[in-house]
């Protein structure tokens, strides 16, 4: 068994039991934020809604799979989630923060966790079979051509909140739900919506002359000023490879060339030659920027790396080795069953002191690529159940 298959072993035998058991609110419903090294839950902490439309995805997706039969835990937790933050202030969206008690902490509506709410209820239209899930997409749909529409294409950050810097990483979050809602629906409307945001990427985060994507933008998405303008993610370099390449299999149109220049940059410049994991800031020249490491990196670095070996890319095979690697020797090791260490250092020392939730939709966003052969990946799609 290649590591890759390994890893959706551990997703599906060890990572999904642990979170379904231990990642629930018993006392207040909803999924919890974080749970300590020893699986006991973190309480207080605020919720952000992002996380349980992670979650929400994670349980969803596992059912529409056959991998798991914890579809309740998606649906009330969709229904809490509905109740507790769409529109529940009287403001149109969805709020940004909850208490752990289910209150609003933070009504700003924010792009990023409008992205996840699309996804998930794409998952739950998909796994459940009933409509309202999508209906609700629309109206969520329907509230950001309303309310969030920026200039020059894209969204704006959010509404009562920070403006500046913009930011890719929304965005590509959003081309991936809208891709999510095609697959679900069929409906052409949802390619095109992604189709627009893929254009945002070919227009203005891709720098082609650097083979670099670019994180931060002022408001009429030129550069950031200063160190923000700089920054470069090899996490997202090989986050935007998988979705370039989903686009390509969604749509039927040509790869674009981006989907193994950004890999390429990330392993020519992103990799940590002491710990093997993936850094998490460098600048357009390979400078690294921030050293260290976290649990998401390396699987969207394994997620890119199956998908190029797919291609008949031969070096990709060898980067599938070595983000398996990283999992297991760093983050997977001297934990729990199910849990991680979800961050290191440049020297490769633990940094994380509890286990966020918000990591295990980045687990289960590559089980399905884990669970196929080095030559599946051309043909490869997820039929509806």
């Amino acid at each position: 068994m290649d590591g890759a298959r390994k890893i959706a072993e551990w997703c599906l035998h060890e990572a999904l039991p642990f979170w379904a058991a231990n990642g629930w609110d018993t006392v207040n419903g909803g999924f919890l934020e974080s749970v300590t090294f020893d699986g006991a839950p973190v309480r207080g902490d605020v919720r952000r809604v992002r996380v349980q439309a992670r979650q929400i995805y994670v349980f969803a997706r596992a059912y529409h799979e056959g991998w798991a039969d914890n579809l309740n835990r998606a649906e009330e937790a969709a229904d809490l989630l509905r109740r507790r933050a769409w529109q529940a202030d009287g403001q149109p969206g969805w709020a940004h923060l909850l208490t752990d008690a289910g209150q609003i902490s933070d009504p700003v509506r924010d792009l990023y966790d409008h992205a996840f709410i699309l996804l998930a209820l794409a998952w739950l239209g998909r796994a459940t079979g009933n409509t309202a899930y999508f209906d609700l997409a629309d109206e969520t749909l329907e509230f950001l051509d309303a309310s969030m529409a920026g200039g020059g294409g894209g969204y704006v950050e959010s509404l009562g909140g920070a403006q500046l810097p913009r930011r890719q990483n929304p965005h590509m979050h959003l081309f991936e739900a809208l891709m999510a809602l095609y697959r679900a629906t069929g409906r052409p409307v949802m390619l095109d919506r992604a189709r627009v945001i893929k254009g945002l990427f070919d227009q203005i985060y891709y720098d082609a002359d650097k083979a670099v994507l670019r994180e931060f933008y002022d408001q009429a998405w030129g550069g950031a000023r200063g160190t923000a303008g700089r920054i470069v993610e090899p996490g997202h370099l090989c986050e935007w490879s998988t979705l370039l390449y989903e686009f390509h299999r969604v749509s039927g149109e040509s790869l674009s060339p981006a989907c193994e220049v950004l890999y390429l940059t990330a392993m020519r410049h992103g990799v940590n030659p002491k710990t093997g994991l993936l850094y998490a800031a460098i600048d357009p020249r390979g400078q690294v920027l921030d050293a260290s490491s976290r649990t998401w990196m390396q699987t969207e670095w394994l997620r890119s790396a199956i998908l190029l070996r797919g291609k008949g890319i031969e070096y990709a095979s060898e980067g599938v080795e070595r983000a398996c690697a990283g999992l297991f020797d760093y983050y997977l090791r001297d934990v729990l069953s199910g849990c991680w260490v979800d961050r290191f250092d440049a020297a490769g020392n633990r940094e994380a002191d509890r286990i966020p939730a918000s990591t295990l939709y980045h687990l289960f966003g590559i089980v399905g690529e884990c669970m196929m052969t080095p030559t599946d990946a051309v043909g490869w799609v997820i039929e509806p159940k």
